[in-house]
């Protein structure tokens, strides 16, 4: 049987060979100005969905970069701020030492005391520290609010709270952008970071205790405790030390004092120079925390001791010595910081370098799946142009095709 074809269904098939390398070429030409291989989910699905996981790696990764060079920022910020904080403690400690020269009078030592004034105004200025948005850095999580005041009677106080920032620096890595001002400058441990001992404001001798060590951890109880001085049957003065919760520690006859010797009591050491009178008191009690701020108003209060008597110089020794050992935990304690703030940014450093080579390996990757290969997109471009012109050329042709034409 013949099979007849109408002259419409030779214009139909005609027009769709022609509309059909007409798209073919304007998706090549799309192709080739956009220079990517796929400009549609159809074109193919498979690589569609490797570039879509692709882009959201770069996406994700892209992100924990910002996120570490914004907590590498303020960690820098905190670090400046806090070697300009070591720099103020380390003058602070110098004069101190200073005042604790026997030839300085009153007026030479408040006038180191002036001095140590205007350090506390820096170190609390460092404290109040902003980054360029307005932020403060040590607020915790109240980063608009300033961190530190301090009212008419010097008294500073810390109104941020304790929260931490953390960011993701990788999918299994989180850093902490910085620190509260309470653990960096209000929760600083005191003494010689084990006890802190002080001496009774009213003391009439001229005892001086030293620091107390724990010589012996077995047998240590912990507890606060009181050494009080008073006179035995012949005159001597001999001392008795009395723990707040765990009661007196030894029995009659009390030991005498000795100034060159050393005290030894459940499992801490002491000792006491020069010479405490009856009535005299020292406490030995374990280290508690108290501000940079106070540590230093306490060194500003004990250069303003009078130190006309006896007395008066060993008071004033005490206090200084305690002002001292403060000051010394302090600088500690930021160096401590320091190091914490150097080592977050040696893996934001560390975690960087490997998310930029994440970067560079995945829009590597992305590439390969959806870039264009040129030569190829040209070859097919020019194929696909002749296929178009021969299917032009060949509807001309059957147009005219036509019992008309023999007429």
């Amino acid at each position: 049987m013949a099979i007849r074809v109408s002259t419409s269904q030779s214009f139909t098939q005609g027009t769709n060979a022609i509309m059909d390398n007409q798209s073919k070429v304007a998706q090549t030409q799309l192709q080739l100005s956009i220079g990517k291989r796929i400009l549609k989910p159809s074109d193919d699905p498979i690589g569609t969905a490797v570039a879509l996981n692709l882009k959201q790696q770069l996406d994700t990764t892209k992100q924990y970069i910002e996120n570490g060079n914004s907590a590498k920022t303020r960690l820098e910020l905190q670090e400046s701020a806090l070697d300009n904080v070591t720099s103020i403690l380390g003058r602070i400690r110098e004069l101190a030492l200073q005042g604790a020269n026997g030839t300085l009078n009153y007026q030479d030592r408040n006038a180191i005391s002036i001095e140590i004034e205007q350090r506390l105004g820096e170190l609390i200025g460092l404290a109040n520290s902003q980054v360029a948005s307005g932020d403060y850095l040590f607020s915790g999580f109240q980063s608009s609010v300033q961190p530190f005041t301090r009212d008419g009677t010097g008294t500073v106080s810390y109104n941020g709270d304790q929260g931490v920032q953390l960011v993701n620096v990788n999918s299994t890595v989180m850093v902490e952008k910085g620190n509260s001002g309470d653990a960096v400058f209000m929760n600083v441990t005191t003494g010689n970071g084990a006890f802190v001992t002080t001496a009774d404001a009213n003391n009439l001798g001229t005892g001086i205790i030293s620091t107390a060590v724990l010589s012996d951890p077995v047998s240590y109880v912990g507890d606060v405790y009181t050494v009080d001085y008073s006179l035995d049957g012949s005159g001597s003065v001999v001392y008795q030390v009395t723990g707040a919760n765990s009661g007196p520690v030894f029995t009659a006859p009390l030991p005498r004092f000795d100034e060159n010797g050393s005290v030894t009591f459940n499992g801490i050491t002491f000792s006491v120079s020069g010479f405490p009178e009856a009535g005299d008191s020292f406490t030995i009690q374990p280290s508690y925390s108290q501000s940079i701020f106070t540590t230093v108003g306490q060194i500003v209060s004990a250069l303003r001791m009078p130190t006309d008597s006896e007395t008066q110089q060993a008071s004033f020794r005490n206090a200084l010595n305690v002002g001292i050992q403060n000051l010394d935990q302090a600088a500690s304690h930021i160096d401590d910081v320091r190091a914490s703030v150097g080592s977050r940014l040696n893996v934001i450093d560390s975690e960087n370098s490997i998310n930029e080579s994440l970067l560079v390996q995945a829009k590597s990757a992305l590439s390969l799946v959806e870039d264009l290969d040129y030569a190829e997109a040209i070859t097919e471009l020019n194929k696909r142009t002749l296929a178009l012109q021969a299917a032009q050329q060949s509807f001309v042709k059957i147009q005219n095709l036509s019992l008309f034409e023999f007429i």
